[in-house]
């Protein structure tokens, strides 16, 4: 297929789509983590901490980590007493999680739109610069409603484009032009990088994310900015009932 240069929403028939970015993330696993700070300035890592400062203690719960890559969620989860599953499609993300000792327990090398555990099972869900890389949102969305248990969390970080007019400018110059070069240079696969800097400027705006999240039974959906509003994180719950 060719290379797809956009966020596009693809319920019915995403297979395709997935197959393309499971080969795009296990060709950039050897530079992902040093990308990941260099191309965000090292801000990645106080993102992924501040999370904890907007969910429920998470110390002797049962929580997943969701598109989990090489499991710098995953490590804070199990630093702070959770029982962490990390689930990832990528077996080559898990193996490197394994390697770096940050992927505890036993990983799960699954589709984060149709997981392999029973209803209610876990007490927080986490998602971390990954659900901009699923098509069929709308079933990863009821996927993760169905392994909540009810009052069950979902926390979700993602790059985002920024509300001020100046820094979208100056964001969407880097995100065509530095990202892609320093990216490519770095890691052999410029077409990546393309490709994960068309996601970020062309993925659903976070009020229409809302939408849906509410669309199918989750509630509370907050929006925390992060760094001038690049990234955000949100936080919503299943309902109790």
């Amino acid at each position: 297929m060719n290379t797809p240069v956009r966020y596009e929403i693809n319920n019915r028939h995403p297979e395709e789509k997935k197959r393309f970015i499971r080969s795009l993330f296990d060709s950039i696993v050897p530079t992902y983590d040093l990308l990941n700070h260099v191309l965000s300035v090292g801000t990645d890592v106080l993102w992924r901490r501040n999370i904890f400062r907007h969910i429920d203690p998470v110390r002797g719960k049962r929580v997943i980590d969701l598109c989990c890559g090489t499991g710098d969620v995953s490590r804070l989860l199990y630093t702070k007493g959770a029982r962490v599953v990390s689930l990832d499609f990528s077996m080559a993300m898990l193996k490197r999680g394994i390697e770096r000792k940050a992927v505890p327990g036993d990983p799960v090398s699954a589709d984060a739109s149709a997981m392999p555990f029973r209803d209610n099972t876990f007490s927080t869900a986490t998602i971390a610069f990954g659900i901009r890389n699923i098509p069929d949102i709308d079933n990863f969305i009821r996927e993760v409603f169905r392994v909540l248990a009810p009052g069950g969390e979902l926390a979700i970080l993602e790059l985002v484009r920024p509300e001020n007019r100046f820094m979208r400018l100056f964001h969407s110059f880097y995100l065509r032009t530095v990202l892609p070069l320093i990216g490519g240079a770095v890691s052999g696969e410029k077409s990546a990088y393309e490709y994960l800097s068309r996601t970020i400027a062309t993925f659903i705006d976070p009020s229409e994310l809302k939408t849906m999240l509410e669309k199918y039974g989750f509630g509370n959906v907050a929006f925390y900015a992060q760094t001038f509003g690049a990234a955000t994180i949100i936080i919503c719950r299943k309902s109790r009932s």
